[in-house]
């Protein structure tokens, strides 16, 4: 799978990005990138994904880019423009060109294991942020402690920690240290009256 096959396959399945015929025109002028992506519900943003090859010509396609934003503009559009580039790199003059009109994120074509969550990274500004698992899974922390603890320590020690616990984490110390202290003078005591 090709970076920009990555690109595509998150935002559309992820992002629930919706691809846009091509080439899209706006008024008389028509635009063709790699693949023109739409936010749905409330976004309002428009992805480019564009690839730069080794034919890639890189003055073109700031040109391109710049008209189609500035076609946006006379249209009064507010939609907010990104430039994905992926497979080849682009040079500074490009990244100087268009960054002063859209958001640009140069991926590369980062490849190995990782490759998938490098490209995921790299797109999570335009992704949805994932929720914290709800307040029921939090909520029943203590038995799900005293559980995984009453393999190791007595059930008295284990609600002494968590009393301690609410006055912070010097308090669990405390508590703690004072216990290994006591049994450490049992042990002795109870070695002494051994001999």
């Amino acid at each position: 799978m090709t970076t920009t096959d990555r690109v595509f396959e998150i935002l559309t399945t992820e992002g629930h990005y919706k691809s846009l015929q091509k080439p899209i025109k706006i008024g008389s002028q028509e635009f063709d990138f790699t693949h023109i992506l739409s936010a749905t519900d409330k976004g309002n943003d428009l992805v480019l994904v564009v690839e730069l090859t080794g034919a890639t010509d890189n003055t073109s396609v700031a040109r391109s880019i710049l008209a189609f934003t500035r076609a946006l503009d006379v249209f009064g559009s507010r939609r907010s423009v990104t430039v994905v580039l992926t497979s080849g790199q682009a040079d500074k003059e490009l990244m100087n060109a268009i960054n002063r009109v859209c958001r640009v994120l140069p991926i590369g074509a980062p490849s190995g294991a990782n490759a998938t969550q490098h490209v995921r990274d790299w797109l999570a500004v335009l992704l949805p942020i994932k929720s914290p698992p709800p307040v029921e899974h939090l909520a029943n922390w203590r038995s799900a402690l005293e559980e995984n603890l009453s393999q190791v320590m007595p059930q008295a020690l284990i609600t002494q920690f968590i009393l301690q616990a609410q006055n912070g984490k010097d308090a669990v110390e405390q508590a703690l240290a004072e216990d290994i202290a006591s049994r450490a003078d049992r042990t002795l005591e109870d070695g002494e009256t051994d001999q």
